[in-house]
């Protein structure tokens, strides 16, 4: 499957879904499921190939290209489109849960994924944990985005999902440089520094001067409606490619930059017009991605799935996620229900596909199949799992909201 190919097959899709997303069916039917169902069913009549071609497919440069710039802009579009003053409000919800939540559901993973896959390295174990801890708001965008969920809900979880890949990218990155062998000690020390130090302060320099550009350009009204949109995959690209040349982590990079913008652009109408590419250009390219995760990935994962891979995707989306959840949320005041919402609506998607492909490009044919077939099946079901779930769940949490017994 060529570029020409995927790009002709997702408009296509676009246009199809479009015609009936905001019917009921809509509701319960995503586009993520849509797309992804798609891909695996060309994979599957021939249009995707084999495993060996998908293999080939997504170590390419085109595939790389994709990978690559795909997730820098959509790390410097969520953080771009995060309202930092809620980072001080609501009982910090979205800070106890990157910070106590987020490490205790990568530990937790880790931890039964050891039980489980005795004969796995630590180091594929690690990646396993570290790839499906993120989460991914799109998929129960029907509950997220409903206009009737409390603000103090929807913003903690656009929040968490918006910071949690950025958080988790220097942890694998590292294990993953372990992993291709250069795991000495002084290799590890200059992985940390070029994360945590060139990393963001390629970030902050462009992301802070390119905000400072756009509005001071759209202030003098020579920079037009159109542009300002376009300067956000233009900045996340610059950001990306400006720490990579320095030996910076691009992806971190990126997610900076990204945080720079509101401290510029405030919420002037730039900051409006790089949220509206968020909501538009953006569901382009991750509609593509869930497009090759059906065609490419899948094919590869699904020969290798067995009951200890399902064991661990349920427990994944299950205990390993809403138990570090609910323990990083005690003592904030919360009833069981709010509680309860916040833990499950932890899905796996474009960051955990994303991810995935970083390790198969970077280890190639040493990459392990268990990694292969975890993340793959994790993610597919949460797709499905998440995206029908949605709607339902934020009807009835409402139902109870309206009965008093609602936190926000």
């Amino acid at each position: 499957m060529d570029a020409y190919q995927v790009l002709v097959a997702v408009a296509a899709l676009i246009i199809a879904y479009g015609l009936v997303s905001g019917s009921r069916a809509g509701r319960y039917i995503t586009a993520p499921m849509v797309f992804t169902v798609a891909g695996a069913g060309l994979a599957t009549f021939g249009f995707g190939g084999n495993g060996g071609v998908a293999q080939n497919e997504i170590v390419n440069e085109a595939m790389r290209l994709l990978a690559e710039f795909g997730l820098a802009i959509l790390l410097f579009t969520d953080a771009a489109r995060i309202n930092p003053s809620h980072l001080r409000k609501n009982d910090l919800l979205p800070t106890r849960m990157l910070l106590a939540g987020l490490p205790g559901t990568a530990l937790l993973g880790f931890a039964i994924a050891f039980l489980l896959f005795p004969d796995a390295q630590w180091w594929a174990l690690g990646l396993i944990a570290l790839i499906l801890a993120p989460t991914d708001a799109a998929l129960a965008q029907s509950a997220i985005a409903n206009p009737k969920m409390p603000e103090r809900i929807s913003q903690t979880l656009n929040v968490e999902s918006g910071l949690n890949d950025g958080l988790v990218l220097p942890p694998i990155l590292i294990v993953l440089g372990i992993a291709a062998g250069h795991g000495n000690e002084n290799g590890i020390a200059a992985t940390v520094a070029a994360h945590l130090i060139l990393g963001p302060l390629a970030g902050i320099v462009i992301g802070y001067g390119g905000g400072w550009l756009v509005r001071r350009a759209v202030h003098a009204r020579e920079m037009t409606p159109l542009f300002q949109r376009l300067s956000a995959p233009a900045l996340a690209i610059i950001a990306y490619a400006g720490a990579e040349a320095i030996s910076g982590n691009g992806f971190i990079a990126a997610f900076v930059a990204g945080g720079m913008l509101p401290l510029t652009l405030h919420r002037y109408n730039p900051a409006q017009r790089l949220e509206d590419f968020a909501e538009a250009e953006a569901s382009i390219l991750t509609s593509a991605l869930f497009f090759l995760f059906g065609a490419l990935i899948l094919p590869l994962g699904a020969p290798l799935w067995d009951m200890a891979a399902l064991l661990y995707a349920i427990l994944s989306l299950t205990v390993i996620r809403m138990l570090p959840v609910a323990l990083s949320l005690a003592g904030a005041g919360l009833s069981t229900a709010t509680t309860g919402l916040l833990a499950w609506f932890g899905p796996r998607g474009i960051a955990s596909v994303l991810y995935l492909l970083i390790v198969i490009q970077s280890l190639g044919g040493e990459t392990p199949d268990r990694i292969v077939s975890v993340v793959s099946l994790t993610v597919l079901i949460s797709i499905f799992v998440h995206g029908i779930s949605a709607a339902p769940l934020a009807a009835l949490y409402l139902r109870q909201a309206r009965g008093g017994k609602q936190d926000g």
